[in-house]
């Protein structure tokens, strides 16, 4: 007994290692597409299954009772192409995906960069697993919005970035084996940039759009690495750049103290049955 499943996205691909077993009939699971059926003989009571679900009830009956299991090999990639099918799928239906634009998804782009580096702080693979697919949601966002004004679709953006990297990676195109060298690697990473966008100036690309402290530290440091001395550099910048960062200190703590004493009073109210608190709740449960 075999049970031979195919590749949902491929189904006409068979494994090599399937091929022997097939020439006698199979049976079929009901969902295998027609493509199937029609290159193989059907055989009700045949010692081969053909599915393309491994959760399908008959699949794990057989499974359950020692059949052997032949699957196709997973190609790297696919899940994104499904993610980007469910992002069309999604976007035919004409609900909310449809009236958003580049501008107003912004903001949960910034909020699901700044969930990742939360993730990567909790050192929890899972949550970090799950808020990367998050930020993907985002690029095949969109990429979607663009590809409806005939812009570029997500094909577009993941062929740009090949492009990019295999540009900037010398040694992609070579026979290499092994560790490079990291500053080699380094040095033809920034020629290459440097080539490829033939920038007037040393800040050219700088994002603008960065918190002030984070943009000037950015300049700052584009600047000196193309010679600017440092006496050239606005005193009322580093000053203000130093307040800006004392401050988001004091407002990172005081905020830190607040999600504590929500969560306690929450906490508190949980413990006495309460699930929705009113105004009157939260100045009964807070904590001074």
């Amino acid at each position: 007994m075999t049970v031979v499943l195919l590749d949902p996205l491929r189904p006409t691909t068979f494994p090599m290692e399937a091929v022997g077993v097939v020439g006698g009939g199979v049976e079929f699971t009901d969902e295998v597409p027609e493509a199937v059926r029609t290159l193989l003989s059907a055989a009700p009571g045949a010692a081969v299954l053909i599915s393309t679900d491994p959760d399908h009830p008959t699949v794990r009956e057989w499974v359950a009772s020692g059949s052997r299991v032949i699957a196709a090999p997973k190609v790297p990639g696919d899940n994104l192409v499904e993610a980007a099918e469910v992002m069309d799928r999604l976007w035919s239906y004409g609900g909310w995906e449809v009236t958003q634009t580049h501008r107003t998804l912004s903001h949960y782009l910034v909020e699901e960069t700044y969930e990742v580096l939360d993730a990567i702080e909790s050192a929890e693979p899972a949550d970090l697993r799950e808020e990367l697919g998050d930020l993907l949601l985002q690029v095949l966002f969109h990429s979607r919005i663009a590809s409806a004004s005939g812009n570029f679709d997500v094909d577009d953006v993941a062929a740009t970035l090949v492009a990019k990297l295999v540009h900037r990676s010398p040694h992609l195109g070579e026979d290499v084996v092994g560790p490079i060298d990291i500053a080699e690697q380094e040095r033809a990473w920034e020629v290459r940039k440097a080539a490829e966008k033939a920038r007037s100036s040393c800040l050219d690309g700088v994002a603008m759009s960065q918190p002030a402290a984070s943009l000037a530290a950015k300049v700052i440091a584009r600047a000196s690495k193309a010679g600017l001395p440092p006496e050239l550099v606005p005193a009322e910048i580093t000053a203000d750049s130093a307040a800006v960062v004392a401050a988001e200190s004091r407002l990172q703590a005081a905020t830190a103290d607040l999600i504590a004493r929500v969560r306690a009073a929450e906490d508190a109210a949980r413990a006495a049955g309460k699930t929705e608190l009113a105004p009157a709740d939260w100045l009964g449960y807070w904590t001074s």
